[in-house]
């Protein structure tokens, strides 16, 4: 009867790897941080114009029992952008805050954690002015007064431009004004004109227009303190 020898030798080192490794892998397990909560991720605004600023705000939770630091990476079409570290004690929430500044148009994907939104880079649009609320004050004055004439330009397009305002007298140039106006600013224009000679203007600003008479001032009578002559004297049977 043949009696066969089995070699015990790989099942024991075997399980001589498995009881050094286990420890490691639990210990491993243990100093490992759990992955942070994304409660919400906002982008303000939504759209920009190319070199605009947007905000990325995340509120954050530990969802351990235990104090925890974690490493928040900014995502931006994959690759991380930016970090911060947060320290949370458990159940603890807290809102990180990234700005993100990009200088080519397109839709960016922006992540944090699991939570993901798009923010839009979009070309920035030209100055557009528009002029608004003109007013004439007095619409009547005598010569030698001067006028005062007002209206608002907004510069209403996405990049800061230079506004040239001409205001026109009976189609003349009378007075300019030159004005750099921020995109979605506003401006007073403010001209004080002297009058001379009589008559109606019309005034021209953009594409406002409006009037004002000057007047001759009117003269106050002056009494008439002259004495009438005496009557020549009576001299009878004079011829």
């Amino acid at each position: 009867m043949d009696i066969k020898t089995v070699n015990k030798k790989p099942v024991g080192i075997m399980l001589l790897l498995a009881c050094i490794a286990m420890p490691i892998f639990l210990l491993a397990c243990q100093q490992a941080p759990h992955s942070f909560e994304v409660l919400s991720l906002d982008i303000m605004p939504p759209k920009v114009m190319v070199g605009e600023k947007a905000t990325v705000r995340a509120e954050l939770r530990n969802g351990n029992a235990r104090v925890e630091t974690y490493n928040v990476p900014l995502m931006v079409n994959g690759v991380a952008q930016d970090r911060k570290t947060v320290t949370l004690s458990p159940g603890a929430t807290e809102v990180v805050e990234f700005s993100l500044v990009k200088h080519k148009t397109g839709v960016y994907k922006i992540g944090i954690g699991d939570r993901n939104s798009t923010l839009e880079v979009q070309v920035p649009l030209p100055a557009v002015f528009q002029i608004s609320e003109l007013e004439v004050v007095p619409t009547a004055v005598n010569i030698g007064e001067k006028v005062v004439i007002t209206a608002k330009v907004a510069n209403t397009g996405g990049t800061q431009g230079t506004y040239t305002a001409e205001l026109k007298l009976n189609g003349r140039i009378n007075q300019t004004e030159r004005v750099i106006i921020a995109a979605g600013a506003e401006y007073m224009l403010v001209f004080k004109v002297p009058t001379d000679s009589p008559g109606t203007y019309t005034v021209a600003l953009g594409e406002l227009s409006g009037e004002f008479v000057v007047m001759e001032p009117i003269l106050p009578l002056q009494p008439n303190n002259s004495t009438p002559s005496p009557p020549p004297p009576y001299c009878p049977g004079g011829h």
